[in-house]
């Protein structure tokens, strides 16, 4: 009964006009949005109105979630969910945005866990709690994916990480040949990474791609919808895992000249 009233809820907002002035947000915030196409253009818009309708939005530190802070983050999020099966980030009840990077755990937010980390971040994805993210990377990157990072990717790829309940680097995967493939193809990749970063080397992904399994497939997501010609190039057999996974083949909108 409570999906029927949902789902009837969710109807009756997509049948709304989009705010125009939430295009100009999009077109001036989110660089992915001019590159896609008209289909994936709609249906990310779809999404992050329900995103935006259905989550909680907590500005800290001095920060409010304004029209523009809601449409940026959750334009970047939606491009995860372009083309897999979904159901808006079901678990992720609130998103919480700081103006920039931030510490944890803060004793003053009533979602404080003392389990969080006490460094220094940009973004942070808790399993069955929020998505914490620094305003300054969140803009500065959404309008600059060619710099091949993206705090909101990275954190909503953890969410998807998650949902089967652990964070091993593994989504739920309903394609039995894609399951059967991305253990040894993600564990081989993650393990030349892993020596690269001993040896000193310089490396295609970030030195935090290196601690666990499940931040190798956060950064290689931000790698797949940022610059996915370079993650093709570097690590072939990832890139078709992600490819296949993901339903989307962001080449298209990186265009090679």
């Amino acid at each position: 009964m409570f999906s029927f009233f949902r789902n009837r809820r969710r109807r009756k907002l997509l049948d709304e006009p989009f705010p125009p002035w939430w295009d100009g947000i999009l077109k001036r915030n989110v660089a992915h949005y001019s590159r896609l196409s008209p289909p994936e253009q709609a249906k990310l818009r779809g999404i992050l109105r329900i995103l935006i309708a259905e989550k909680k939005w907590e500005g800290v530190g001095g920060m409010h979630c304004t029209d523009e802070v809601k449409v940026t983050i959750a334009a970047q999020a939606a491009l995860l969910l372009l083309g897999i099966e979904h159901d808006y980030y079901a678990r992720v009840v609130s998103i919480v945005v700081y103006p920039d990077n931030f510490r944890t755990p803060n004793a003053e937010d009533d979602w404080e866990d003392d389990e969080l980390s006490d460094s220094i971040l940009s973004g942070q994805a808790v399993y069955r709690g929020p998505v914490i993210l620094a305003w300054r990377d969140v803009i500065e990157e959404g309008r600059d994916p060619e710099r091949g990072v993206n705090v909101v990717v990275h954190e909503f790829a953890h969410q998807l990480d998650f949902l089967d309940n652990t964070s091993n680097g593994t989504p739920p995967l309903d394609d039995p040949a894609l399951a059967a493939h991305w253990q040894p193809v993600m564990q081989a990749a993650f393990d030349r990474h892993r020596a690269e970063l001993k040896r000193g080397d310089e490396t295609y992904f970030s030195e935090g791609a290196g601690e666990n399994e499940g931040e190798f497939f956060a950064d290689a997501s931000e790698a797949f919808y940022c610059d996915p010609h370079g993650l093709r190039e570097v690590e072939p057999e990832v890139f078709e895992l992600l490819k296949a996974y993901y339903r989307v083949d962001p080449q298209a909108w990186f265009p090679t000249e």
